[in-house]
């Protein structure tokens, strides 16, 4: 089963620094005397910790495999009491127990019936065979037990696991190293398969300690995160998930030592799953370390395999230089056996998901910072790694050509997740070369493709210093747009001058005939006056263009670098296909290959669009170029015939190819383009129907733009192809109505800026300032209405603009086919299907009742919260009392997060949830 029941690691959002630094600080002394190069034990000591999950002889017991081999089949015949016929009798009456435990196999039974079954048939064997005959029975039992417990708990039936474990100890038989690892790893699997939301018992405890101060706050951010799996809930919640972890998984450890008593010989496995499964949930090591060494328990690989994948950043390394210090690497070296291989394969296969992991964890997310010296950190930690296990295994032969593979991708990923493109093309290099003696598979290729958003980490890192340094350079200075603002701002400037001069003459005319006539005195002042207001005229002209000049050049040169940083991705992307092509891959309609690029992109939207767009840099028109030729070449491949559109399997990945465009174009903010992508999928799939996840990006386009009525219509859209809304869909409506009514109640700004942020922030020198406007249409005198026109026309002309046409960038994104698109006629859809859509706070309530007798779509918490306080704040008492009892009607409705806030609300108007709810005789 492997990593069949592997548990989602925790996200970005969690912060790590806390427990990370305790980690080290606490858990180093400990390390160091667990994993002391002490080592006496065999190599078949180690063997039996490996972590390989995957069931034996009764690892799959369908019919067609009845015939695999037992290992106890291939003793002597002399030393065997049990005929061929005997054994496989036995065998075959275990395996139809396990095939009956799948809830997907027509022999299936019930749990409570099964176990009676198998009691029945192992005792069974028991009654009819001596008590050699059983020995050599033994372990066929207990791998049959061990593929039960598998079943079930890969099924999620963990009091089947646990009745079967139980089961087999009544019976004589003692529970396997594998069985315990299964019990382990079950403690969290059953943690994790609780309704998502946190119960209101464990919410009163998680808040008892919170300040009144501070409990709206905390309260809002658990109703927020309400809906999330628990790795992604506030940092209350989670502690409290580790503490009910920490204590089932030891209590479960204690119960292991129970069982083995005062024997000498003792397995670590049960310990490394747990440390596995705290790897996995985030968990510090510290005390399982320190338990270990209380218990006299020798580190193995199985230890140092769950260390690694729980390692981040320097203990990575630190881990790495602890393995290499042990006899480990000697013994795994020694023989090329499968289990051998496969610790050395899990071993830097973990080692390289750590420096994945830390990889996003850290820079993953659109809204981390991002500085150097972390990037050059990561990259130099994934270098040493890589050159110090690569020196450790230097020639090692993994057994299977699959465990090899394995490597070779996870150490492309890692490269790739550190950006450095180097040595991801020298793995890629290693990789082909073994095409003479092996089916090369196309995964590590793909895989070396995500280093294009990484690469780009460098944009993130663009100062303005940078930009005004490459404003210098010739392509900059002889840019159409710098030039016209340049040749504008000269020409002003020789009128300000001028003018200048013409108040010189003026005063010194004056002062040089100071008993002139009275008449030419005031004649003299009347010019001198024109003269100084047409100076201030054109001073503030000239500051404006001096501006607009400096705006140009930075916007120009970031658009440059950016450039220059893509085309490295681009050659990337290049030798990628390159080396495809050379291993006989068919990269022209290979939509495997297309699908990978397009995500490339969207994650660059994904890890951009709030970054680069705060910077002041302009990365989306790009990206966009790049979507929109790809979008062409496949649209081409289909018109052609290459790629066959009726194939379920190749619609299927049209539809994700197309979606991952859109969700580019949506998280670029850009709107015309989405439109054009998604008019271009449905000619090409000659379908008007999106997929559920496409909806949801439209409606999120359109409630940032507070155009619910569109939002709306794609809703009815939606229902009219037979869709079902997500959650998400109801709830950025919902909002999106209460920003339209400017009704969000005070304290929930935040939440709803989240829901629907559009991202307003000007790019310098994008759009007009009104300041930049002010005078300019009278300067001067009728002589200068040419130049008054140009200085107006060029300010009110976008920089952005005018360099994306320079770069060719606006005259790629669109499509043959994009001038029958007729906008009236999709407006006139949008008001036909958004007619019906909530205009007031009574309509919203109706809303969210109608989606919910439609397709039982319960509204969120944080979709009902706002609405309920917004309610409150008005006194729309009839309102509050009807939205309430339909939340109730509903099952599961009012989430316990919404009741807790309600309780706490009302309570401060001297009422309680009672008071409003319906009253029954």
């Amino acid at each position: 089963m492997q990593r069949a029941l592997h548990m989602r690691r925790l996200s970005v959002t969690v912060t790590r620094s806390r427990w990370r630094s305790a980690r080290l600080s606490s858990s180093t002394l400990v390390r160091a005397s667990l994993l002391h190069p002490t080592w006496s034990s065999a190599l078949s000591q180690l063997q039996n910790s490996q972590r390989n999950l995957s069931v034996r002889a009764f690892s799959s017991v369908a019919p067609s495999e009845a015939s695999i081999a037992v290992p106890s089949a291939a003793k002597d015949a002399e030393t065997t009491i049990l005929s061929v016929e005997q054994r496989e009798e036995v065998v075959q009456l275990l395996k139809t127990r396990c095939n009956a435990l799948y809830d997907d196999n027509q022999a299936y039974v019930e749990p409570s019936e099964a176990l009676a079954l198998w009691s029945r048939d192992i005792q069974s064997i028991q009654s009819r065979h001596t008590v050699e005959e059983q020995q050599e029975l033994r372990d066929e039992v207990l791998r049959a037990y061990e593929t039960g417990v598998a079943i079930a708990s890969k099924q999620r039936q963990f009091e089947l696991a646990k009745a079967l474990v139980t089961q087999m100890k009544e019976l004589g038989y003692p529970a396997t190293d594998q069985i315990h690892q299964y019990v382990i790893r079950n403690v969290a699997l059953e943690l994790l398969q609780r309704p998502r939301h946190t119960p209101i018992g464990e919410l009163r405890e998680v808040l008892k300690d919170v300040t009144d101060d501070k409990w709206d706050r905390e309260i809002m951010s658990i109703i927020d995160r309400e809906e999330q799996p628990v790795h992604l809930k506030t940092k209350k919640e989670h502690a409290l998930f580790k503490d009910k972890l920490i204590a089932a998984i030891e209590a479960k450890l204690d119960e292991y030592e129970r069982e083995v008593g005062a024997q000498e010989k003792r397995s670590t496995a049960p310990y490394n799953e747990a440390l596995r499964v705290y790897a996995d949930s985030s968990v510090p090591f510290s005390h399982m370390l320190e338990l270990m060494v209380a218990r006299g328990l020798v580190a193995d690989v199985g230890t140092y395999d769950a260390l690694l994948l729980g390692a981040r950043w320097n203990e990575i390394p630190a881990t790495v230089k602890q393995l290499l210090e042990s006899n480990l690497v000697d013994q795994l070296s020694s023989e090329s056996s499968v289990a051998n291989s496969d610790s050395v394969r899990q071993l830097w296969v973990n080692a390289m998901k750590a420096i994945v992991h830390s990889s996003s964890e850290r820079f993953g997310s659109p809204s981390a910072s991002v500085n150097k010296r972390d990037v050059d950190q990561l990259r130099k930690i994934f270098l040493f790694v890589d050159k110090k296990l690569s020196s450790a295994f230097p020639k090692f032969c993994f057994a299977l050509v699959e465990q090899q593979d394995d490597v070779l991708n996870m150490r492309v990923k890692a490269a790739a997740a550190c950006g450095l493109v180097g040595p991801v093309k020298k793995i890629l290099d290693e990789y082909a070369a073994r095409s003479s003696e092996q089916t090369l598979s196309k995964t590590p290729f793909l895989t070396a493709l995500e280093v294009f958003p990484w690469s780009q980490m460098d944009i993130l890192l663009l100062t303005r210093e940078d930009a005004l340094a490459r404003a210098e350079d010739r392509d900059v200075r002889t840019s159409p747009r710098v030039k016209d603002m340049k040749r504008v701002y000269d020409r002003v400037m020789q009128k300000l001058n001028k003018a200048e001069q013409t108040i010189d003459t003026l005063q010194l005319k004056a002062s040089s005939n100071k008993d002139m006539p009275e008449t030419d005195q005031l004649a003299l002042q009347q010019e001198l006056a024109m003269a100084n207001r047409t100076v201030e005229q054109e001073s503030h002209t000239a500051e404006t263009l001096e501006r607009r000049l400096t705006q140009t050049r930075i916007l120009k040169a970031n658009q440059l670098l950016i450039q220059e940083h893509l085309k490295r991705g681009d050659r990337m992307v290049e030798h990628v296909l390159e080396k495809l092509l050379n291993a006989g891959f068919d990269v022209e309609n290979d939509l495997d290959l297309n699908i990978k690029i397009m995500e490339q992109y969207m994650t660059s939207a994904l890890r951009f669009e709030k970054r680069l767009t705060q910077r002041k840099l302009h990365v989306s028109p790009h990206i966009m170029s790049r979507v929109f030729k790809l979008v062409n070449v496949v649209s081409e491949h289909v018109k052609s015939g290459g790629i066959d559109v009726q194939d379920p399997e190749t619609h299927d990945k049209l539809f994700q190819f197309f979606e991952r465009a859109v969700c580019a174009a949506v998280r670029f903010w850009r709107e015309k383009e989405t439109t054009a992508i998604v008019n271009q999928q449905q000619r090409i799939l000659g379908s008007n129907k999106l997929d559920q996840r496409e909806y949801d990006l439209l409606i999120f386009q359109r409630v940032t733009n507070l155009d619910v009525r569109g939002a709306h219509s794609l809703l009815e859209e939606m229902h009219f192809a037979g869709i079902k809304p997500s959650q998400e869909a109801i709830h950025r409506i919902a909002i999106g109505l209460l920003h339209q009514l400017h009704a969000i109640p005070a304290g929930f700004e935040e939440m709803a800026r989240r829901d629907s942020d559009t991202d307003g922030d000007m790019v310098e020198g994008d759009g007009v300032e009104e300041s930049d406007m002010q005078g300019v249409e009278q300067i001067g005198t009728d002589a200068d209405d040419a130049l008054d026109s140009e200085v107006s026309e060029l300010l009110e002309l976008s920089e952005r603009d005018a360099i994306e046409k320079e770069l060719g960038l606006s005259e790629a994104l669109r499509f043959d086919g994009d001038e029958k698109f007729n906008p009236q006629s999709a407006a006139a859809r949008v008001a036909l299907l958004g007619s019906d859509a909530p205009m007031t706070i009574e309509d919203l309530t109706g809303f969210l009742q109608d989606w919910y007798n439609l397709y039982r779509v319960k509204p969120s918490g944080k979709t009902v919260v706002p609405v309920l306080a917004r309610l409150l704040d008005t006194n729309n008492i009839p309102e509050f009392r009807r939205l309430l009892q339909i939340l109730e009607s509903m099952e599961g409705g009012l989430t316990p997060a919404t009741e807790l806030w309600l309780e706490k609300r009302l309570k401060q108007h001297g009422k309680t949830l009672d008071d409003f709810r319906l009253k029954r005789n």
